[in-house]
């Protein structure tokens, strides 16, 4: 079985609607998709309505901002309603929990100034609490220092951070659908929870130079602004 479980629409900063990310994932011939929208889980039940009569599962998800560190991400899955943004991650991955679902680590370790943990942050998260899993390959960037950093880190950590997850963090639909996955045997949250998941890269990630200038405003201009507007 495959997943690609870290997927977005044109709900946060993707380029695709429900319809299209639900087409690109059954061209793409994956057996599950978390649909993980920043900040909302607004595309969510139009999504998993339109898996069941393509069977495909869609995973009620979310990417959370958190305040502190700021404008870190955390995943959710599993969720039934949506995680209030703007909290500790600490406490980001304690509503998660309160609410029954798995608290993933979304593409850490990436040179940026926002979206993604630091092997600091990360380390003063675990002192505290544990999480069910993180992204251990991802589309975004990471260079082969920090490659063999996180490697390192997860053989040093794998108690506390749970499963191996990979995720194409998928923006574009069929551009970018199923380039990176996770495999599974049996039911996927059975399967994150015994952390029997395997990442697979399966292609490049190949989208038209236009089409990711506009999602870079989306992702860099129009979702803070509808942030601070208190639309998410």
């Amino acid at each position: 079985m495959i997943a690609d479980p870290h997927c977005h629409t044109l709900a946060s900063d993707g380029m695709v609607t429900p319809a299209e990310l639900v087409s690109a994932a059954v061209t793409a011939r994956v057996n599950l998709i978390a649909v993980t929208d920043h900040d909302t889980m607004a595309s969510v039940r139009e999504a998993q309505q339109l898996g069941e009569a393509a069977g495909l599962t869609v995973v009620a998800g979310q990417e959370i901002t958190t305040g502190w560190p700021a404008q870190t991400h955390v995943v959710g899955w599993f969720l039934d309603r949506p995680v209030r943004s703007g909290m500790s991650v600490e406490d980001t991955v304690a509503a998660i929990r309160d609410q029954g679902g798995l608290a993933i680590i979304p593409h850490p370790f990436i040179p940026v100034y926002f979206g993604s943990i630091q092997p600091a942050m990360l380390r003063r998260l675990l002192d505290v609490t544990t999480v069910d899993g993180i992204e251990t390959m991802f589309t975004a960037p990471l260079g082969s220092w920090r490659r063999r950093q996180l490697d390192d880190f997860y053989v040093a950590h794998e108690e506390r951070l749970g499963a191996r997850i990979g995720g194409s963090d998928c923006h574009f639909g069929a551009h970018d659908l199923g380039c990176v996955v996770t495999r599974y045997e049996g039911d996927f949250r059975g399967a994150v929870t015994r952390r029997t998941t395997v990442p697979l890269k399966t292609r490049e990630r190949r989208v038209p130079a236009g089409v990711a200038l506009r999602q870079q405003w989306r992702s860099l201009v129009d979702l803070p602004v509808r942030r601070l507007r208190g639309e998410l």
